[in-house]
Formats: structure tokens, C-alpha cells, sequence
């Protein structure tokens, strides 16, 4: 596909296109995405200490971490292992404290930024844009409390957004061999079945990856964009049987590998029968689980939600984003089946969301709103491409950015569990 068309069909490519190979520009994106790693893992791990206890739903996972070390029983079975195995691997380096227990989730949060800012860029093709889907994610609040607490979901978003990476770079990245486009595949296919192995949520994001390879093939061919046709070209190149391979097989292999040192530490076979087995019990502990309905919520409020979950660092998801996120996703709607971006966004956003109206789990809780709102940020910035650079003088994309770091300062000492008087040094929550 000539580059002239591709820079006539999607905006904000002929830039691209001009500095994709310019050393400079590469050395730009890397540096860029190396200062937000660093960055955010220093934020992230800011008294991390705070509290010095084990918290919310910790306890849980942080056990079951020490009973991997020690090779005792699991005492969290309900769970696959993979994410518990990495904070077992955190304990075992900085130890059996506050740090040792939330290292790791603060080193996936960064990685997760980090991961998201490349992905953006790959979608947008528009470096200020991308590095304002970074900022609008870093300020999101989901990311700083969720990478400050040792549970699974941190895993489960790290693993899925490097995994949209792969996805996205072996579709979209000009100058490949078909081989290379085929190990960036299989890369995303193992980081979407590690994804599953923190929690099984990441199987809706790992379908919408499958869904959008199969319209891309088949439906694409048909399409009047020509970024599109580029898209199915190079997955013509990569070959339905790599195609398949990748974000069937790879998957569940990964997924599976995972249960082996459980195995281990268990001194229990690692067969297709325990697998099975365990696998089962997932299932129907979580069909049958009562929850706290205390602190249950229904999840069609997540969205508009504005008091903070108190028990959990006080988490509430940053007003700004949020609420901008949603007529971002409405303006990407309209795009819907005419742009891959535009499409891949809203698909993603919805899995994450609406797969809770089918859960057969009885209580949700607001904090499984995590994965859907990690894609407010680059929805927000995708939008603002359509947009002028100046409106009044002054820059939207600045606007928004100020506006969720407002939010953000605001619940900051809240999040960081700071005493007084510095916890209500920017008002206090009624």
C-alpha cells in the first residue's frame, strides 16, 4: 500500500511517515518513554509503606504468596497464580514488608504506562497525542491506587496493554520482515494468556484482539481506508496458520505454564487432569462466592461514579477523565466499523465494561471498573485529534491535562494514605 494513501486516509500519519526512520525521533520515544517509566515508578512507590499493614483484599494474595515460598497449601485456590507468583517473587527479593509486598505492582504500573504510551503512539501516529494519553492515564487515579496495593489487578493490566502493543506494532509498523511481524504476534498472544493467568477477566480483551485480526482478514479487504487495507495486507503477510497459533494456541499455553510452579510448591502433578481440576474450582467458587455486599456496587454506576471507595485508598476514578473518557468513547463511536482506532477503542472499552452485566458473580465492586477506564485516556486523546490545535489560543489538549491534575492533586494525600494535617491539605472528603 503507497504511503501517500495511507497519509491521505488517516490524519497525523504524514508525520510518521516523513520521521518514522529518523534516529533522532526514534532516540525522542524512547527517551520519552523511559522518563515516564522512571517517573511513575518513583511516584508509585512514594511511601508505598503507607499503610505498614496488610489492607483491603491483601491479605488474601499476599498469603497465598508466602504459602508459594514456604511450599505450603495455597490458601488462595480461587484465584489462577501468576500474579501471586510475582509478588512472591518481590517478597522473596525486598522481602516480607509494605515494600517486598507492593514493589512489583508498582514496577507493572509503570511498565503500564510505559506500554500505553507506545500503544497510543502506534494507534495515533502523533507523538503529542500519544504523550497526552500517557499523562491523562498516569493522572487517572485507578493506576496510582491499583499500582500501590498488592492484588492482581495491576498484573492483569500490564499484561493486556503490552499485549495490545504487540498486537497493534505487528499490524501497524512499517519496514518489518513478515517473521518479525509474526514474533511481535506471538509476543502478544503470550502476554494476553499471562494477562488470564493473573485474573480471568483478560479473556474479553484477548477476544476483541481475535475479533479485530479475523475482521481485519476477512472483512477488510472491502474497506475504503487505506490504513485498514495496510492493516490486512500485513496480516496476510503473517499467515493465517501464525495468525491462529498466536492468539489461540499461544494463549492457552501461557496461561497453562503458569500453574507449574504451583504445581511444584504443591508437590502436585502438572497434568491436564489438575489443571482441570483446579481450573473447575475457579469457576464455581466464584458462581458461588456470597462477597461483601456492604461494599458492593452495580456496574452500570462505575461510570458516573464520584464518592470514593474509602477502603481502598479512597479510589474514585478522576472526575476529568472519566466523564471526558465517555464523550471521547461517543465521538470514537461514530467512527465505529470506518476506523480501525476508532473501532479497536470502543470495542475494548465495551468488553471490559459490559462483561460484568454477564458475570455470574452475585456482588462487583467498583475497582473491577480498572481495565475499561485504562482506555479513557488514549480515547480522549484519539478524539482531540480531530480537533484544532488552538481553540481561542488556547490548546484542548492542555485543558484536559490541567483539569485531571487538579482532580488528581485533590486526592492525592487521600490515595497516599497521609496523616494529618497533610491528608486534608486540599480539602477533605465530606
Amino acid at each position: 500500500m503507497p504511503t501517500s494513501n495511507i497519509v491521505d486516509s488517516y490524519p497525523g500519519y504524514n508525520t510518521l511517515a516523513l520521521i518514522q526512520d529518523s534516529e533522532e525521533f526514534v532516540l525522542k520515544t524512547a527517551s520519552t518513554a523511559l522518563a515516564l517509566g522512571f517517573i511513575s515508578l518513583a511516584l508509585f512507590l512514594w511511601k508505598v509503606n503507607n499503610p505498614p499493614a496488610l489492607y483491603y483484599d491483601e491479605s488474601q494474595y499476599v498469603d497465598a504468596a508466602r504459602a508459594f515460598l514456604a511450599d505450603a497449601p495455597n490458601p488462595n485456590p480461587e484465584a489462577p497464580p501468576l500474579g501471586k507468583l510475582l509478588v512472591a517473587v518481590s517478597i522473596k527479593t525486598l522481602g516480607d514488608n509494605p515494600v517486598g509486598w507492593r514493589a512489583i505492582g508498582a514496577t507493572f504500573g509503570s511498565l503500564t504506562l510505559v506500554g500505553t504510551f507506545l500503544w497510543a503512539f502506534l494507534l495515533l501516529h502523533d507523538y503529542a497525542l500519544a504523550f497526552t494519553a500517557a499523562l491523562l492515564t498516569l493522572l487517572n487515579n485507578f493506576l496510582f491506587v491499583m499500582s500501590r496495593i498488592a492484588m492482581m489487578d495491576i498484573f492483569l493490566v500490564g499484561f493486556l496493554i503490552w499485549g495490545l502493543l504487540g498486537f497493534t506494532a505487528a499490524i501497524d509498523l512499517e519496514h518489518l520482515t513478515a517473521n518479525q511481524r509474526r514474533v511481535l504476534l506471538f509476543s502478544s498472544g503470550i502476554a494476553l494468556g499471562c494477562a488470564c493467568a493473573c485474573k480471568w477477566n483478560g479473556v474479553d480483551t484477548l477476544a476483541v484482539v481475535v475479533l479485530m485480526a479475523l475482521a481485519l482478514f476477512w472483512i477488510g479487504k472491502r474497506s475504503a481506508n487505506a490504513l485498514v487495507l495496510a492493516h490486512r495486507t500485513r496480516l496476510v503477510e503473517i499467515g493465517i496458520p501464525s495468525l491462529l497459533g498466536a492468539l489461540i494456541v499461544l494463549p492457552v499455553v501461557a496461561y497453562s505454564l503458569t500453574y507449574w510452579p504451583l504445581c511444584r510448591s504443591l508437590h502436585r502433578p502438572f497434568n491436564l487432569h489438575e489443571l482441570v481440576a483446579m481450573n473447575t474450582f475457579i469457576w464455581r467458587f466464584h458462581h458461588h462466592v456470597p462477597g461483601n455486599p456492604a461494599i458492593a456496587s452495580k456496574w452500570y454506576s462505575w461510570m458516573l461514579q464520584v464518592s470514593p471507595q474509602r477502603a481502598l485508598s479512597y479510589l474514585v476514578g478522576n472526575w476529568a477523565i472519566m466523564w471526558g473518557g465517555l464523550l471521547a468513547l461517543a465521538f470514537c463511536a461514530r467512527r465505529m466499523g470506518r476506523s480501525f482506532p476508532h473501532t479497536f477503542l470502543v470495542l475494548l472499552y465495551l468488553a471490559n465494561l459490559l462483561q460484568w452485566a454477564a458475570t455470574p458473580q452475585k456482588y462487583l465492586y467498583y475497582y473491577y471498573y480498572f481495565p475499561a477506564s485504562m482506555f479513557l485516556g488514549v480515547a480522549t486523546a484519539l478524539a482531540l485529534q480531530d480537533l484544532p490545535q488552538r481553540v481561542l489560543g488556547i490548546s484542548p489538549k492542555l485543558v484536559f491535562v490541567i483539569a485531571a491534575a487538579c482532580v488528581f492533586a485533590f486526592c492525592f494525600a487521600h490515595m497516599t494514605h497521609l496523616e494529618a494535617p497533610y491528608d486534608c491539605a486540599l480539602g477533605c472528603w465530606p
